[in-house]
């Protein structure tokens, strides 16, 4: 789940969210000019910052696709010792929010581009690196999502409370069987609301991630895990926070800044 924690994109904009049980659950996944910044931590440190962006609808081969653009980096002070850069770019169709093609770049820790065209069932996955790069046609047990259109997926669901959920998610080349579980009534309070404001009303996803192959086997020797989200309850559905196990180890994502769609 590491892209889910890196792959955002520069935006502005102030914290803006609207009370709770407020407005109906949107019907989308993303719209044309919501931009997104985070925070992200390893453990108790905090390492980097995120941001993401979603561009404007356009017609590809006959369907309605979606860019999104995320960047991260490593903060100022950690580059000296751990040098991250990531750069993430999704297109995902914007009827049914699976992913179409997905270009991860990652520089400092691990130097790598990973190429990902997805139809269906059907992914064709090329992978640039200094080592065990290649290209391989993948036939995969159901539709997947990556770590993005996920989300954008679980912002469009209805998540019912004790509601359960699963779907397989191909992060780069890895791909993951993840079971989720949905708790309405949260609440979570921010680092960027500062001191004395109001938790915000959340609805909380927790899920299980196993590692499966193409067959939707599990994967010997790969330890589940675990990863929780909390999203606005309110129409915006905006990612508020997410803990993940990672291959960093326990890492935290936390919003720092959201700007809406601009009124039409």
């Amino acid at each position: 789940m590491r892209n889910a924690l890196l792959a955002l994109r520069l935006a502005t904009g102030i914290l803006r969210l609207p009370t709770a049980h407020a407005l109906a659950t949107p019907p989308y996944g993303a719209q044309h000019g919501e931009a997104f910044t985070f925070k992200f931590s390893v453990g108790p440190v905090e390492s980097g910052r995120a941001r993401m962006a979603v561009g404007r609808p356009t017609t590809k081969n006959g369907r309605r696709v979606v860019a999104v653009h995320g960047q991260a980096e490593t903060a100022a002070w950690l580059k000296l010792l751990v040098k991250l850069d990531d750069d993430y770019q999704l297109l995902y169709d914007a009827d049914s929010l699976l992913p179409v093609e997905i270009v991860s770049v990652e520089r400092g820790l691990r130097e790598r581009k990973i190429t990902s065209k997805i139809d269906g069932r059907r992914a064709n996955v090329e992978l640039v690196a200094t080592k065990n790069g290649g290209r391989a046609s993948r036939y995969l047990p159901s539709a997947v999502r990556d770590p993005l259109s996920e989300l954008f997926a679980l912002r469009a669901a209805p998540l019912t409370d004790g509601e359960h959920l699963e779907h397989d998610i191909l992060d780069g080349p890895a791909l993951w069987r993840v079971r989720l579980e949905v708790k309405r009534g949260e609440r979570v309070r921010l680092e960027s609301d500062g001191d004395g404001a109001k938790s915000h009303g959340a609805i909380r996803i927790d899920g299980e991630l196993r590692r499966i192959d193409d067959l939707g086997r599990d994967v010997a020797g790969q330890a589940k895990r675990h990863v929780t989200a909390w999203l606005s309850d309110d129409r915006t559905r905006v990612l508020l926070r997410l803990e993940a196990d990672t291959d960093l180890g326990r890492c935290a994502l936390e919003l720092t800044s959201y700007a809406p769609p601009p009124k039409r």
